[in-house]
């Protein structure tokens, strides 16, 4: 039990606060598969894209590629996130950054977040996807080394990692806090930070290998983690790092996915 582990590392008055922080999140595993559809939850492959739109590109014309796509009727439903629908994230993983802008990350230029209400619009194919890239160079290292099935189970999570949430939730830096709440205790330090692991997640809190963007903004914007892709065997950002794409609540209440903030770090 959380309560208890707290309880062995903080007072009782510390424990309550962390516990008060408690929020739902989807964890997502990542599943070797073969020949998956193109309306399943994923990471990597080819995703479901209607022919009436056109398809993804840079302003330079590049296509960019699936990184993951959420059909969120295969989720457990998690509060104001879509109960049905289909949410995909694109990327140029040709780019030096992934598509990242840090003098904007809101710039869909090398990313791209798309919502489809429904799933019934006939899609580019698998074969018809590939064509397109069968000109660019391929020079780039892909983030998702392959095609995975995407699995969700709903988990509690509390604030225990270094992050906009984590000042707003407490009031203070994350490593002040910590040394205060433990005595400047390592081992229980770290055992806090073990309390809440890095992973793949929908909602919740996020986890950054250097800093979040959003720290030292009064009031942020996009104050609620959308999507979380973290590396693992066959997922690499650079060096082991974290992707994760923040969004304002309201907005997504609304499934207005025009306004996404794009983020990775890696150690």
């Amino acid at each position: 039990m959380l309560s208890e582990k707290l309880g062995e590392l903080v007072t009782p008055e510390i424990a309550t606060s962390i516990l008060a922080t408690k929020r739902e999140r989807v964890l997502l595993s990542c599943e070797p598969a073969n020949s998956l559809g193109l309306v399943v939850s994923k990471a990597g492959g080819r995703g479901y894209l209607p022919k009436k739109m056109e398809y993804p590109k840079n302003e330079d014309g590049t296509p960019l590629t699936l990184l993951a796509q959420i059909n969120f009727s295969e989720m457990p439903n998690l509060e104001c996130f879509p109960k049905t629908g289909l949410l995909a994230f694109y990327h140029d993983y040709l780019d030096d950054l992934t598509g990242l802008d840090f003098d904007d990350q809101t710039k869909q230029n090398g990313f791209r977040v798309l919502y489809f209400e429904t799933v019934d619009e006939p899609s580019y194919s698998v074969e018809e996807q590939d064509a397109l890239f069968e000109s660019v160079d391929e020079a780039g290292v892909p983030v998702v080394d392959g095609e995975f099935c995407l699995r969700g189970v709903l988990a509690e999570q509390v604030i225990l990692k270094d992050s906009y949430d984590f000042e707003k939730a407490y009031g203070g830096s994350f490593y002040e806090l910590l040394d205060d709440w433990t005595g400047e205790d390592e081992r229980k330090i770290d055992s806090l930070y073990e309390l809440d692991s890095s992973s793949s997640q929908l909602g919740g809190y996020p986890f950054f290998t250097q800093e979040d963007p959003r720290l030292g903004e009064e009031k942020a914007y996009h104050d609620t983690l959308l999507f979380q892709l973290d590396s693992d065997d066959n997922i690499m950002w650079g060096d082991m790092g974290v992707g994760n794409f923040f969004i304002n609540l309201e907005d997504l209440k609304r499934k207005d996915f025009s306004n996404v903030l794009y983020n990775w770090d890696c150690y």
